[in-house]
């Protein structure tokens, strides 16, 4: 292709003014470059590919050195065009390399550029960040690179959680079968945490075009599907993915996949202890402590469990108050675990919950009751 482009523009350039071509870059201002460098690849990419470091010497930093940049990289001026690069400072660097992504699509000189710099840079390629210009580069050369990164057996993790990322925006509804494979294969939990992150990628979520309808659905799927095989972390991932792709009620499913070990006989249990504190006529304390479980079908995560304890803890019956020797006012303080407990652990919070409310108590300890299990 830039063999046939550049002999095209040498076979054209009988027609255009080679001297004045020169005498315009030349005598351009710094915001004048870009037309000017641009007026001459047009007319002929060789002499243009010859001035690129005439170009780059003369233009400012910023849009127009970004113009610059792309027309030297179309022509074929990559070694000036990466030293150009090099010399930015970090945030310009950045909206270069952009700019060359943006470039990108339908371009076979500026993808192979793109994608050569990874040879070139080594592991800054992705501590910089180049890896972010392939996100929206569809090229068929683009995307044969991103499939051999994703599926090298030793990976780096900071590249691999670039690749996995651009990888699966790039191919979208296509990257599905292979992220779904990759969290059958992988063991290292971060690794599998990028994977499941990268489904919302794929479905574009955030992106400019739009949520993608048909890979949403095949991504909610294979995270479904793959999750009961995924460690813990890996889980907790999916839940936020799913949240991301909108799919509410299988990501609220994932708290029984989550906590899984956990389940008896198909439910999840949460301690629960409701201090009740009554206030007596006579200005007097007394209290009660009910102790019980709440009961969940793994429909639900535990924030969740616990944002509706309160309501659920009325299933309860609270009477100190109106007790004869009391004929008071109360409230209630509730307390659950952090997470779904049995045995042990259940009894461990009971007790700790106990030595709290006798530490703390101002008046007689009336009551310690065990109460039947709490439903949401």
């Amino acid at each position: 292709m830039l063999t046939l482009l550049l002999a095209l523009s040498t076979a054209s350039a009988q027609d255009c003014n080679a001297k004045a071509l020169k005498a315009d870059l030349a005598e351009s201002t710094p915001t004048g470059v870009p037309v000017a460098f641009q007026a001459m690849a047009e007319c002929d990419a060789a002499l243009a590919a010859k001035s690129a470091p005439q170009a780059f010497e003369k233009v400012l930093a910023g849009k127009e050195g970004n113009q610059v940049l792309v027309t030297a990289v179309k022509v074929g001026a990559s070694e000036e065009s990466m030293a150009y690069i090099k010399g930015l400072q970090s945030d310009e660097r950045s909206r270069a390399v952009a700019s060359l992504g943006t470039a990108c699509n339908g371009n076979e000189q500026v993808s192979t550029f793109l994608t050569g710099a990874a040879d070139t840079l080594g592991e800054s390629f992705w501590t910089d960040r180049w890896y972010r210009s392939l996100a929206e580069c569809r090229n068929d050369d683009v995307q044969a690179f991103l499939q051999t990164e994703v599926d090298k057996p030793e990976r780096n993790k900071t590249s691999f959680f670039g690749v996995v990322e651009v990888y699966a925006r790039n191919l979208g509804k296509d990257a599905i079968p292979t992220l779904k494979r990759l969290l059958g294969e992988l063991e290292n939990e971060e690794e599998l945490t990028y994977v499941v992150n990268a489904f919302a990628d794929a479905a574009q979520v955030g992106g400019l075009e739009g949520q993608n309808a048909e890979t949403t659905e095949l991504a909610v799927a294979a995270i479904v599907e793959m999750a009961p095989q995924l460690p813990p972390k890996a889980v907790e991932q999916a839940r936020t993915t799913l949240l991301s792709l909108g799919a509410e009620a299988q990501a609220n499913a994932l708290g029984g996949v989550r906590y899984q070990d956990r389940m008896v006989d198909g439910k999840l249990q949460y301690g629960v202890v409701v201090v009740e504190t009554a206030t007596c006529k006579k200005g007097n304390q007394m209290v009660g402590v009910h102790m019980g479980v709440l009961e969940e079908g793994g429909n639900a995560w535990p924030d969740q469990v616990a944002a509706q304890v309160d309501g659920a803890s009325y299933g309860w019956e609270y009477n100190l108050a109106a007790d004869r020797k009391c004929k008071g006012t109360s409230q209630n303080t509730v307390f659950i675990t952090k997470q779904p407990v049995t045995g042990e652990s259940l009894q461990a919070f009971y007790d700790e919950q106990r030595k709290d409310v006798i530490r703390a108590a101002q008046g007689d300890i009336v009551e310690i009751s065990e109460a039947t299990a709490l439903k949401l």
